[in-house]
């Protein structure tokens, strides 16, 4: 598993979201051009993150004058890849390795024009999370 490096700042909102939503975060990351924290919670406790008709997160969004996302995490990177793009539909994704031993995701989300927009602002994150935990040599998402 990577080891994330945290700022005194991540720290800080971690230790308030997870008071507030009582759930295990593994990592946060902070997009200062979209004033918006994307936290990456334990798999299982998404729910109990948002709270219940999602509370806890319009709590936080007040608290911190920042947008705030939910990300679960999955020890299966086609899973996580799922949490990531939800609501989007991953139609087909699958882990090859090749003889070299180089790993590669390989992924295709439904394309309609509803979700274009979120797609993209979404593919960014997935990159950056997948390469963190699962070190993947190649990610190509369509």
């Amino acid at each position: 598993m990577a080891r994330i490096k945290l700022s005194l700042d991540d720290i800080g909102f971690i230790s308030l979201f997870e008071k507030v939503t009582k759930a295990n975060v593994k990592d946060c990351i902070f997009n200062q051009e979209k004033n918006k924290l994307t936290f990456v919670v334990s798999e299982g406790q998404a729910g109990l993150a948002i709270g219940k008709g999602g509370q806890n997160i319009r709590n936080l969004e007040e608290q911190l004058k920042k947008r705030v996302e939910v990300l679960e995490f999955s020890e299966d990177p086609v899973k996580f890849l799922a949490n990531i793009f939800r609501p989007i539909k991953i139609n087909s994704a699958y882990v090859s390795e090749k003889s070299s031993g180089a790993k590669a995701l390989h992924a295709q989300i439904t394309k309609d024009a509803a979700n274009m927009g979120m797609a993209k602002a979404k593919m960014k994150t997935a990159r950056e999370l997948l390469e963190k935990y699962f070190h993947f040599d190649e990610i190509n998402i369509q």
